[in-house]
């Protein structure tokens, strides 16, 4: 007949527990993913603000890129979580064309194809596009985003983001200090009195205009 294990001391199951954890926390790491040196499949865009209450700063346009999730490797832990990065943003340059519009250039082929995890070439997926403005109010920056996805850009060719006139923070004391932000379809059953409080910021394929 087996005889049970003794019980754990409290001092033992600690000791148990932390080993444990501390297997679990290994320090992981990652291929570095790269950015194409040459893209050449290319959305010319403009970024227009309409109204603002303050001066309009050149924003910092970013596209996040979502890898194949065939390219990654299997999952092999007990937590059943794929711990790889599965997306990567890239900033793209924005110039000035007034002192409302401003334009860049979004790069559908914007990552490098290459063999990340020796599972054959990761091609990548343009997913989102954020146009990143701090506006300064009270002597103070109020970061104000227009997001819209990547895909809705190359059909629709217009997204439309809105913000609260008073550029007020969600949280105060924050750095930096973020004001919200609601898309076209919340913006459109407001009351015509409740949408004088906003102004939009539209991101579009419509390129008209030079740079200065």
């Amino acid at each position: 007949m087996l005889k049970p294990f003794p019980p754990l001391t409290p001092v033992a199951l600690i000791a148990l527990i932390t080993l444990a954890v501390s297997g679990c926390n290994k320090e992981r790491s990652y291929p570095v993913y790269r950015e194409n040196p040459a893209p050449k499949d290319a959305l010319p865009i403009v970024i227009r603000v309409n109204d603002a209450p303050v001066d309009v700063p050149v924003p910092k346009v970013f596209v996040t890129y979502e890898i194949d999730p065939l390219c990654l490797p299997p999952i092999n832990n007990y937590e059943g979580v794929q711990y790889e990065p599965n997306q990567h943003k890239v900033e793209v340059r924005a110039q000035r064309l007034s002192t409302t519009e401003f334009s860049s250039t979004l790069f559908k082929d914007g990552m490098e194809v290459a063999n990340y995890y020796g599972r054959g070439p990761c091609t990548w997926t343009p997913v989102l596009v954020e146009a990143s403005f701090a506006f300064i109010i009270d002597d103070r920056p109020i970061q104000a985003t227009a997001w819209t996805s990547f895909k809705k850009l190359e059909t629709e060719k217009l997204s439309t983001t809105y913000v609260d006139r008073a550029l007020r923070p969600m949280t105060s004391g924050g750095s930096p200090e973020w004001t919200p932000t609601e898309p076209s379809a919340w913006y459109e059953k407001m009351s015509q009195d409740k949408r004088k409080e906003y102004f939009p910021i539209e991101v579009s394929t419509r390129t008209e205009g030079t740079a200065q």
